[in-house]
């Protein structure tokens, strides 16, 4: 009775062996997929973060373009303003160059 006893104890120790075996394989992969999972997940926030970033510095550059397109538009309008000086208007700022030399110089 004794011998049967330590039997079915030696068979539940070995029983409980194995059971401690499969969960510790088990467990493992259940890490190694968890692992996986999680570089999976990063890998996809820093894809969408990237996409997003590059939306986000096309759309600045864009606005940049358009503000910059308004700016250089406004300085060709004002050289052309200058360059459309009139003969009129030349002469006169000539007149009052020429007279403030002469004043300041007077008639020598």
């Amino acid at each position: 009775m004794a011998i049967g006893a330590i039997n079915e104890i030696k068979k539940a120790e070995d029983k409980a062996d194995e059971i401690i075996k499969e969960s510790t394989v088990e467990a493992k992969k259940i890490i190694e997929k968890a692992k996986l999972q999680a570089q999976s997940n990063y890998d996809d926030a820093l894809e969408k973060a990237k996409v997003k970033a590059d939306k986000i510095v096309h759309e600045a550059i864009c606005l940049g373009n358009e503000e910059a397109e308004i700016i250089l538009e406004e300085g060709k309008k004002e050289v052309q303003e200058i360059l459309n000086v009139s003969e009129e208007k030349k002469n006169n700022a000539l007149k009052l160059i020429v007279e403030r030399i002469v004043k300041i110089h007077g008639n020598s």
